[in-house]
C-alpha cells in the first residue's frame, strides 16, 4: 500500500529545510562569535604590555613612537571589541530565528501527526467493518 501523504508534507519538508539552514546559520555566528572573544582576549592580553610607558629618559621621537603604538593598541582592543559585540548580535539573532523556525516546524508535524493519525484510525474502521461484514456473511452462508 502506498504511504499516506497529507496536504502538509510538502510544506513540512520545506519547515524543515528552513530549520536546517537557520541551525546552520546559528552555528556560523556562533563559530564567528568564539573567534571574535578569543580576538579580544589576545587584544586584550598583549595590551598592558604594549602600552607600559617607556623608560624615564627616552627621545622624544621613540617617545611618540610609543605613543602612535600605544594608540594602535588601545584602537585594536576598541576595534576587537566592536568585533565582539557585533559577533554576539548576529548570534542571538540566529539564536532567534533559529527559536521561530524550530516552533513553526513542530507545530506543522503535530498536524501532520494528527492527520495521520485520523487516517489511521479511518483505515482501522474500515478493516474492522469489512472483518464483521465477512464474518456476518459467513454466518449467513451456513445457515
Amino acid at each position: 500500500m502506498a504511504k499516506f501523504k497529507t496536504p502538509y508534507d510538502t510544506l513540512l519538508r520545506v519547515r524543515r529545510i528552513e530549520e536546517d539552514r537557520a541551525r546552520a546559520e546559528m552555528a556560523g555566528a556562533s563559530i564567528a562569535e568564539r573567534e571574535a572573544a578569543g580576538t579580544l582576549d589576545r587584544r586584550r592580553a598583549d595590551y598592558p604590555r604594549l602600552v607600559r610607558p617607556p623608560d624615564a629618559e627616552t627621545p622624544l621621537v621613540d617617545f611618540r613612537r610609543h605613543q602612535a603604538s600605544a594608540e594602535a593598541a588601545a584602537a585594536s582592543v576598541t576595534q576587537a571589541t566592536q568585533a565582539y559585540e557585533f559577533a554576539h548580535e548576529q548570534t542571538e539573532s540566529a539564536r532567534e530565528a533559529f527559536r521561530a523556525a524550530a516552533m513553526r516546524t513542530q507545530g506543522l508535524e503535530r498536524l501532520v501527526g494528527r492527520a495521520r493519525e485520523e487516517r489511521l484510525a479511518e483505515m482501522l474502521d474500515a478493516d474492522q467493518r469489512t472483518a464483521e461484514e465477512s464474518a456476518s456473511r459467513k454466518k449467513k452462508g451456513r445457515r
